[in-house]
């Protein structure tokens, strides 16, 4: 009968020596390759010497990958790119718009145009550059427009601009107190363009000053269209959501260094979770934990989807004789880690065993051949295929998608373009994950087994250390 075994015990020797055995027959889980547990799991004192990755690096390294950016663009006729989603203003400039995490949309622009002699310019509240964006750069080649609001609101509805509140900076008590942070926050401060009475405002001010009236742009919202139009803007403007993510499927050195802090965290921060699992008990516990462990190590949870539920509102107990997937996804300074696996409560029934051991193998086999060039339709036909071989009948859909900024970072359809990612194809410096969920009912538990692979010249390596497919609890 299936039970709990939390509080069980009187049958504690014998789950012992069940799951000594179960760890045996699992090690025929690990494919060529892979690492053990004892190799690749924290211990479980490992919270407590967690360290925080350094990040200092992102104050004046670029994160975009500005030259091949700067192909797709002139390849769709774009001289510059005008973007205010958070992600793409990040991805253009290294800074997140601290006002959309306070539901605010549209509170930094960014702009990049095609001529690389001129220069990156960010358009943001002037309170919000010298309070989050000052202290984290030390860029001093960016055009900064900073914007606050109008002294007299009735004046905001003319033709000419009314005169902008001055921005708010921090005051000094004592100058003799002053911090070396606070010279540099008010260095920076000085560079910035004196503030407007709005963001459209100050759009019109860059759009000039970048000599872009009368120029094709790309944008990501709609919103910037009229904020454009609104102040007279003659040019040309296009949906260009795509051609960002479409530079992005190929990482700089910068991004890459970040899916590594953002990846090995992830999956340390899962497998701490989930060799805790039988202790914890339900499911709502272990999410709460691998959020837990995720942000000791400097990485936010962002979510983690447990036996094909990923709702935070869902509490279900973790039954002994059953199995447990995970997919686990946290963010380390807005890049993704994205991990799953399938964690074994006491001893499943042994077709749960089968088929995990099925996926395995056909995801092995899958690593092996990745490399650039593959198409991502080709990926889900090798992993049909071994398990057609092995005789596993599951349905397991083998999905490729590229991982960085956003769980799924490639070129998205759309109603008016509705193509899938089935096209694309592999290149050098993506990030690669491919899930591999098993999700029958009846089975006796669900299966998961998914990595993040950057594609070489050569094939492709983990971007993280490589736990085993099953974790035995």
């Amino acid at each position: 009968m299936s039970r709990n075994m939390n509080n069980d015990k009187s049958g504690d020797n014998m789950n012992r020596d069940r799951r000594r055995l179960l760890v045996g027959g699992a090690a025929g889980l690990l494919a060529p390759g892979m690492a053990s547990t004892s190799a690749a799991t924290p211990s479980a004192n490992a919270a407590s010497t967690a360290t925080l990755p350094d990040l200092s690096f992102l104050r004046d390294t670029p994160v975009c990958n500005a030259e091949r950016l700067r192909d797709f663009m002139k390849a769709e006729g774009l001289q510059a790119l005008v973007v205010s989603r958070p992600a793409n203003v990040f991805y253009l400039t290294n800074h997140w718009p601290q006002l959309d995490r306070m539901g605010f949309d549209g509170s930094g622009i960014a702009i990049f145009t095609l001529d690389a002699k001129r220069p990156i310019a960010l358009v943001m509240h002037a309170f919000l550059y010298y309070y989050t964006h000052t202290p984290e750069s030390r860029f001093t080649d960016r055009l900064i427009f900073t914007y606050t609001q109008p002294n007299d609101p009735a004046a905001a509805s003319g033709d000419a601009e009314p005169a902008a509140q001055p921005a708010r900076t921090m005051r000094v008590a004592d100058e003799a107190k002053v911090t070396e942070r606070d010279r540099h926050r008010n260095a920076m401060f000085a560079l910035a363009r004196p503030p407007s009475a709005d963001a459209s405002w100050a759009l019109k001010k860059a759009v000039a000053e970048l000599r872009l009236d009368g120029a094709t742009i790309g944008i990501d919202d709609p919103a910037l269209d009229a904020a454009l139009k609104l102040r007279g803007f003659i040019g040309s403007v296009r949906p260009a959501e795509n051609v960002i993510r479409r530079a992005r499927l190929s990482k700089s050195p910068a991004e890459i260094k970040l899916m590594r802090f953002a990846a090995q965290a992830n999956v340390d921060a899962a497998m701490a979770a989930a060799l805790r699992a039988r202790a914890l008990g339900t499911s709502r516990r272990l999410r709460a934990e691998f959020y837990a462990e995720a942000a000791r190590r400097g990485n936010i949870g962002h979510f983690m989807v447990i036996s094909g539920a990923s709702t935070e509102a869902l509490d279900q107990p973790l039954v002994d004789g059953t199995s447990v997937s995970i997919d686990c996804v946290s963010t380390c300074r807005f890049y993704h880690g994205d991990f799953g696996r399938t964690i074994f409560i006491g001893e499943p029934p042994p077709e749960v065993v089968r088929i995990a051991k099925g996926v395995a193998t056909a995801w092995q086999e899958i690593r092996e051949q990745l490399k650039p060039g593959m198409r991502f339709a080709d990926i889900p036909r090798i992993g049909r295929a071994t398990m057609t071989r092995l005789g596993v009948d599951a349905p397991v859909s083998f999905t490729p998608h590229s991982v960085g900024l956003f769980h799924t970072d490639h070129p998205q359809p759309s109603l008016v373009a509705p193509r899938g990612p089935d096209a694309l194809v592999l290149e050098e410096n993506m990030i690669l994950s491919v899930d591999c969920p098993v999700f029958l009912a009846g089975l006796g538990g669900t299966i998961h087994l998914e990595d993040l692979m950057l594609i070489r010249q050569g094939g492709a390596e983990a971007i993280h250390s490589v736990p085993p497919p099953v974790i035995v609890v």
